[in-house]
Protein backbone atom coordinates (compact mmCIF):
# COMPACT_ATOMS: atom_id res chain seq x y z
CA UNK A 1 0.00 0.00 0.00
CA UNK A 2 2.65 2.37 1.24
CA UNK A 3 4.41 1.67 -2.41
CA UNK A 4 1.59 2.58 -4.47
CA UNK A 5 1.30 5.58 -2.37
CA UNK A 6 4.50 6.54 -3.15
CA UNK A 7 4.40 5.70 -6.72
CA UNK A 8 1.45 8.02 -6.52
CA UNK A 9 3.21 11.10 -5.24
CA UNK A 10 6.04 10.27 -7.89
CA UNK A 11 3.83 10.65 -10.45
CA UNK A 12 2.33 13.56 -9.74
CA UNK A 13 5.54 15.48 -8.80
CA UNK A 14 6.88 13.99 -11.99
CA UNK A 15 3.77 15.51 -14.07
CA UNK A 16 3.75 19.05 -11.98
CA UNK A 17 7.77 19.16 -12.90
CA UNK A 18 7.59 18.23 -16.44
CA UNK A 19 4.36 20.90 -16.72
CA UNK A 20 7.02 23.46 -15.23
CA UNK A 21 9.33 22.57 -17.69
CA UNK A 22 6.58 22.96 -20.74
CA UNK A 23 5.49 26.04 -19.10
CA UNK A 24 9.22 27.61 -19.05
CA UNK A 25 9.75 26.75 -22.23
CA UNK A 26 7.01 28.50 -23.98
CA UNK A 27 6.99 31.39 -21.79
CA UNK A 28 10.54 33.05 -22.75
CA UNK A 29 9.08 36.60 -22.76
CA UNK A 30 10.72 39.02 -20.69
CA UNK A 31 8.26 40.30 -18.20
CA UNK A 32 9.30 43.99 -16.50
CA UNK A 33 8.02 44.55 -12.72
CA UNK A 34 8.86 47.74 -11.18
CA UNK A 35 8.72 47.87 -7.15
CA UNK A 36 8.45 50.77 -5.11
CA UNK A 37 12.00 51.19 -3.37
CA UNK A 38 13.61 48.21 -6.38
CA UNK A 39 14.38 50.09 -10.13
CA UNK A 40 12.42 47.76 -12.67
CA UNK A 41 13.38 44.14 -13.13
CA UNK A 42 13.57 42.24 -16.27
CA UNK A 43 12.96 38.66 -15.78
CA UNK A 44 11.27 35.63 -17.83
CA UNK A 45 7.64 35.02 -17.16
CA UNK A 46 8.70 31.67 -16.03
CA UNK A 47 10.86 32.75 -13.72
CA UNK A 48 8.67 35.19 -12.35
CA UNK A 49 5.95 32.11 -12.13
CA UNK A 50 8.53 30.38 -10.15
CA UNK A 51 9.78 32.39 -7.57
CA UNK A 52 6.15 33.81 -6.51
CA UNK A 53 5.30 30.29 -6.60
CA UNK A 54 8.07 29.36 -4.36
CA UNK A 55 7.43 32.71 -2.24
CA UNK A 56 3.50 31.63 -1.69
CA UNK A 57 4.71 27.95 -0.59
CA UNK A 58 7.67 29.38 2.09
CA UNK A 59 4.88 31.87 3.12
CA UNK A 60 2.05 28.88 3.46
CA UNK A 61 4.54 26.90 5.47
CA UNK A 62 5.06 29.30 7.94
CA UNK A 63 1.54 30.82 8.71
CA UNK A 64 0.70 26.90 9.13
CA UNK A 65 3.93 26.36 11.18
CA UNK A 66 2.73 29.09 13.25
CA UNK A 67 -0.93 27.86 13.25
CA UNK A 68 0.29 24.30 14.98
CA UNK A 69 2.41 25.88 17.18
CA UNK A 70 -0.91 28.09 18.70
CA UNK A 71 -2.87 24.98 18.78
CA UNK A 72 -0.21 22.79 20.50
CA UNK A 73 -0.16 25.72 23.11
CA UNK A 74 -3.62 26.00 23.51
CA UNK A 75 -4.06 22.14 23.43
CA UNK A 76 -1.61 21.93 26.31
CA UNK A 77 -3.26 24.75 28.33
CA UNK A 78 -6.66 22.36 28.04
CA UNK A 79 -5.07 19.31 28.66
CA UNK A 80 -4.14 21.05 31.97
CA UNK A 81 -7.47 22.57 33.07
CA UNK A 82 -9.12 19.08 32.46
CA UNK A 83 -6.70 17.32 34.59
CA UNK A 84 -7.78 20.03 37.78
CA UNK A 85 -11.12 19.47 37.21
CA UNK A 86 -10.88 16.02 36.85
CA UNK A 87 -8.42 16.53 39.84
CA UNK A 88 -11.17 18.64 41.67
CA UNK A 89 -14.04 16.20 40.46
CA UNK A 90 -12.74 13.37 42.51
CA UNK A 91 -11.76 15.48 45.53
CA UNK A 92 -15.53 16.19 45.64
CA UNK A 93 -16.74 12.98 44.90
CA UNK A 94 -14.35 11.17 48.23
Amino acid sequence: MKLIKNLIVLAIVLVVFGYGILFAIYNEHQISLDFLFIDSVNLPLSLWSGILIAFGSVLGIIVASISKVLTSIENKKLKKELKQAKAKLEKMQH
